[in-house]
């Protein structure tokens, strides 16, 4: 019985280049297809790969004569259905997806890396959602909040702040604001971009991505630290030996603009060098509007970035990849409004003070990947900087109560080999195995330092609180700095078994060792001293071990079902934060999820369906909790007992009619805390976790019209509804939370093979919404409640011209 997946390849493979140009004398008969792919490597040295039912009852014509490798293999392939595309000195044989006359593509398969080894998504034992590249450019995703709204089960809280963020995935999130390490990991090819658990570096602008790649549950074996709720993968395009270029423009009705230009080319020859240049800038008033100003702008941000990658294969063994890339944006304040504006679907800000915000950041990589003929060898190294600087009205209101500037500057260096095997035989006939080992190393350092003014008003509030009469500004002022650093080893590894073609027994386990190191002070002058003590330079260390198994089994019932059930662990390690009543610590918080789901391709693969279940036990989680005692506000750190967070995702991706592509995602979430009798609230066992909203539901229809409007071009009609119920946002069981919100986008337009024009409208029925609460000073005395908003409806038009 053939393999599930057949790699081969000769002990000398020649250059990529001399591959495709040298001629071949071959004399291959007509036989059986893998035969004949067989005796195709032997001669040429290209290694072939491809799963088994590929080629399972195929006959191959046979080819004899002197000729490409390339012709060879087109004619070796026959009317078989298949393709192939050469990356390196690898051949991958695919089944030829379709391009209909009119309508969008046939449902084809997907590649991902969730396991960080290329496979099918269908091979992949867990919950994974992809994004394509086409589904991105369709839908007009352009940040990291724009992905989540289209994902089951993944929420946010985002008051539009580019360095605030916080994410959700199956109802985990993180609780304790900052830490050692980040709860949900948001990855760049595999390169963390949170790895202080600050939240500067995820709201990233989405430029020529190839694909979105959404892992859930703990990815600790796969990905590293930072996982224990999930991760997001956003894989980037790479230079490729063919020249083109793109131009992109889109304006909008805040007023808005943007325009992004691509521009790929070979070096050299041969594959020896390309490059690829990614360059995009935005302009925007925003959605919400200054009340108490005489300037008539809202409340906007401004980007600028660009991406520079170069790939180079001097051999057809080895290929290096390269790139830096570099995105500013400035903005004039947070989208935080008081919440009678949401009520009133009138969003103004009541900020006194407004000055315009920075964040820098910065990625630079180098991957190298050396073939041999048992697997790859893999490096990846990177440095990733980001920095932030804001001042601005920190209370939020109209009237002078405090206003602060605040500095977060975070460093990242990070290095991994990893080894992935082919498969092959076991003795005995005992099946196929393959396995990834591989060992990481990283530092990342935080350096945060932040000062707040008291204004006129807050010490006229306060004197008449404390007794008759104002009292005087006295200089009082807040300063805190703190420095933190986390050093991460690791050791992972997985080994995946086929004892038959059709099932497959996984497992594997990363060994983690964490160094995090804290120190920092608080100092306050004058009034400031009663409402905030200082507290004195501190210094602590603390090393955390863990180690995270996971394991899996999948079963091929036929080509197009499958079904798996899944278990990992997660980790995260603890630390020490810095509070206005001392220097705390907190101990490291653990996870334990099963998972079992299906795969199922219907209809000659027009309807595709994708369902699994979870539970995840979730211990010692870190929360931190703001709160008043006394009157003085305080922050409380602490170690949750325990949580609980069951449900399920769905997913269906269907094409009813050849011009009609319909993609849904379903969410259903229940997380709450199972025991948590002694928080600063009193018990709140039962009390539902935030940022953990029950349903997520997303749909996007996509019709394109049969018949040209203009020479090779199709009109069409694409719409995306996007619902997200009810939720919270604080422990306090007083907190009212946030009703849910729905969310519909509607596109017309034109597309061509090298253009495409549309007309749009986002937020289509004008939902005014709340995404989740900002602390104010004034709210801490009574004051309105602090809301961060949603974008509010938006036209424009957008062109793209590809060249």
């Amino acid at each position: 019985m053939s393999a599930p997946w057949t790699a081969s390849a000769s002990a000398e493979a020649p250059q990529l280049a001399q591959a495709e140009e040298r001629t071949f004398a071959f004399a291959i008969p007509p036989q059986n297809l893998e035969e004949a792919l067989e005796a195709f490597s032997d001669e040429t040295g290209l290694a072939l790969g491809y799963r088994a039912e590929l080629t399972e009852g195929q006959q191959s014509p046979g080819f004899t004569g002197t000729t490409t490798a390339r012709t060879a293999l087109g004619q070796l392939l026959g009317t078989s259905g298949l393709t192939f595309r050469i990356e390196g000195n690898s051949v991958t044989l695919e089944r030829i997806v379709v391009q209909p006359e009119s309508g969008p593509a046939r449902l084809g398969p997907v590649t991902v890396t969730a396991r960080r080894t290329e496979e099918l998504l269908q091979d992949v034992p867990g919950s994974v959602v992809v994004l394509t590249d086409e589904e991105i450019e369709r839908s007009n995703l352009q940040d990291t909040t724009d992905v989540i709204v289209r994902l089951p089960n993944v929420s946010f809280i985002d008051n539009s702040d580019p360095a605030d963020l916080d994410l959700s995935i199956r109802g985990i999130s993180n609780l304790s604001g900052s830490a050692s390490s980040p709860t949900n990991g948001i990855f760049a090819n595999g390169i963390l971009l949170n790895p202080t658990g600050e939240t500067t570096g995820i709201n990233a602008n989405l430029v020529d991505l190839e694909r979105v790649e959404v892992a859930y549950g703990p990815q600790g074996t796969a990905f590293g630290r930072g996982t224990i709720g999930g991760a997001i993968n956003f894989v980037t395009k790479k230079p490729t030996d063919d020249f083109e270029a793109s131009l992109e423009t889109e304006l909008g009705s805040y007023p808005d603009g943007r325009a992004t230009a691509i521009v790929n080319a070979p070096i050299l020859e041969d594959g020896l060098l390309s490059a690829r240049l990614v360059a995009f800038g935005g302009i925007s008033d925003g959605f919400v509007d200054f009340a108490e100003s005489s300037d008539p702008d809202s409340v906007g941000r401004d980007d600028v970035g660009f991406r520079l990658s170069l790939r180079s294969r001097p051999t057809s063994r080895l290929t290096l990849d390269a790139s830096v890339s570099f995105d500013r944006t400035e903005f004039d304040a947070s989208n935080s409004v008081a919440f009678p504006s949401v009520e009133d679907e009138d969003l103004e800000t009541g900020a006194d003070f407004i000055e315009e915000n920075s964040l820098n950041r910065i990625l630079t990589s180098f991957q190298w990947a050396y073939d041999f003929d048992a697997g790859s060898l893999k490096s990846t190294s990177s440095f990733f900087f980001t920095d932030l600087d804001t001042s601005d009205d920190t209370d939020f209101s109209a009237l002078d109560f405090t206003t602060g500037t605040a500095s977060l500057h975070e460093r990242a260096l990070a290095q991994e080999f990893r080894f992935e095997s082919e498969r092959f035989d076991l003795p005995s006939q005992t099946g196929e195995i393959a396995f990834n080992l591989g060992t990481s190393l990283s530092y990342n350092q935080r350096d945060f330092s932040s000062l707040s003014d008291p204004g006129a008003d807050a010490f006229r509030l306060i004197g008449e609180r404390l007794g008759p009469g104002p009292l005087a500004d006295d200089g009082s002022t807040i300063s805190a700095n703190s420095n933190r650093d986390v050093f991460n080893f690791g050791l992972f590894g997985d080994l995946r078994w086929r004892p038959i073609p059709n099932l497959e027994i996984a497992g594997g386990a990363r060994f983690s060792f964490d160094r995090v190191s804290e120190e920092g002070e608080t100092l306050s002058t004058g009034l400031s001293a009663i409402t905030t003590p200082p507290v004195p330079f501190e210094s602590d260390e603390a090393n955390f071990t863990s180690i995270t198994p996971s394991a899996s089994i999948k079963y091929d019932w036929t080509d197009d079902f499958s079904t798996y059930f899944a278990f990992a662990t997660g980790f995260r390690p603890g630390g020490f934060s810095s509070t206005q009543f001392g220097f705390s610590s907190f101990e490291e918080e653990t996870v334990r999820s099963y998972e079992g789901g299906f795969r199922a391709s219907l209809f000659d693969d027009r309807l595709l369906v994708n369902g699994s279940g979870y539970l995840l036990d979730y211990e010692d989680i870190q929360v931190s909790l703001s709160n008043t005692v006394g009157g003085i506000p305080a922050v409380v750190i602490d170690n949750a007992a325990e949580a609980r967070s069951v449900g399920a995702e769905i997913g269906i991706s269907a094409l009813p009619i050849e011009s009609l592509r319909i993609d849904t995602q379903i969410g259903i979430n229940f997380s709450k805390f199972t025991d948590y009798p002694d928080s600063p609230f009193g018990d709140l066992t039962d009390r539902r976790l935030p940022n953990a909203p029950v349903h997520t539901f997303s749909i996007a229809g996509d019709y394109e019209h049969p018949r040209e409007i203009l020479p090779g071009a199709r009109g069409f009609l694409r719409a995306e509804y996007n619902l997200r119920t009810s939720f919270n946002d604080d422990l306090d069981p007083d907190d009212p939370g946030f009703d849910g919100f729905d969310l519909l986008n509607l596109r017309l337009g034109l597309r061509a093979e090298r253009y495409t024009f549309e007309a749009f409208v986002e937020n289509a029925l004008d939902e005014t919404y709340a995404t989740g609460s900002s602390a104010g000073f004034a709210s801490n005395f009574g004051g309105a409640r602090i809301v961060d908003v949603g974008p509010t409806r938006r036209f424009g038009l957008r062109a793209r011209l590809q060249f």
